[in-house]
């Protein structure tokens, strides 16, 4: 019976690594995707302001 509790505890602590472990990921996926915006934004804003006063 502690065999099963045990394995039990094992497979729980390892589905929350791979739990945090995805989402850590994901959330840095999302903040590169939005630093990559942020980014093209800027550089497209500069560009315009370097336009107009030519």
């Amino acid at each position: 019976m502690e065999l099963v509790i045990l394995l039990f505890v094992v497979l729980a602590v390892a589905c929350f690594g791979l739990l945090l472990t995805f989402a850590l990921c994901r959330a840095a996926t999302r903040r590169d995707m939005l630093e990559a915006r942020w980014r093209e934004e800027s550089a497209g804003s500069v560009s315009e302001e370097g336009h107009e006063s030519a």
